[in-house]
């Protein structure tokens, strides 16, 4: 029989504690399986959207670019004893974006040659195209002949043909925008050749490489 006053030794409840050493809680665990888990989940969701996007990066192409049409609204009378070239000249660039992104180009200009020699150019505002569509830029150049051209021996029967060869000339720099992530620089060179008929003011046998 107990005396009174006297009382059994109680272990220490102690929290965690098991078999001489401390557990952790099992909330605690369960955090941690979830947060695997989740993270193993991102991970194999996002093995096949890199595996999309390399693909189509690996498709981003340049741009094309051409002169979709010419036309010279108004141009001096000239001829072959005053051979002075003078008018307006009206063209329409087509940009064609086959990518899966959208194509934001940069500033630029076009510059319309005869024989290497510049006689009129025209500034490029910058824009974008949408993805697999085509964007239309209208520029508007004035075009003159220098005067070695005017002063030119070889000119005064080229202006006395009545037929005047003309080529443009232009480079279209910009990004290629892929899935809001990617931005790749691509640039595309314009070059195309053309006839310019001087007595009906109309352009003929426009083409672009």
């Amino acid at each position: 029989m107990m005396e009174q006053g006297t009382h059994r030794p109680v272990s220490p409840q102690i929290y965690g504690w098991k078999d001489g050493g401390f557990e952790a809680p099992r909330h605690s665990k369960k955090s941690n399986k979830c947060l695997v888990y989740f993270l193993t989940l991102i991970v194999i969701l996002s093995i096949p959207m890199l595996t999309f996007a390399l693909a189509i990066l690996r498709r981003v192409q340049a741009p094309g670019v051409v002169l979709n049409y010419v036309s010279m609204p108004n141009l001096s009378k000239i001829n072959a004893s005053t051979p002075l070239l003078d008018g307006t000249l009206v063209a329409g660039i087509d940009i064609t974006n086959n990518n899966f992104g959208y194509f934001a180009y940069e500033d630029s200009s076009i510059a319309f040659l005869y024989e290497n020699v510049a006689v009129g150019t025209a500034n490029v505002t910058g824009g974008r195209v949408s993805a697999r569509e085509t964007g239309r830029v209208n520029v508007t150049a004035r075009v003159r002949s220098t005067y070695l051209l005017n002063e030119s021996r070889n000119f005064s029967p080229v202006v006395g043909s009545g037929l005047l060869e003309l080529r443009s000339y232009a480079e279209f720099v910009g990004r290629v925008h892929v899935v809001r992530i990617f931005k790749l620089r691509t640039s595309k060179l314009m070059n195309c050749t053309m006839t310019l008929h001087l007595a009906s003011k109309a352009i003929e046998d426009l083409e672009c490489l």
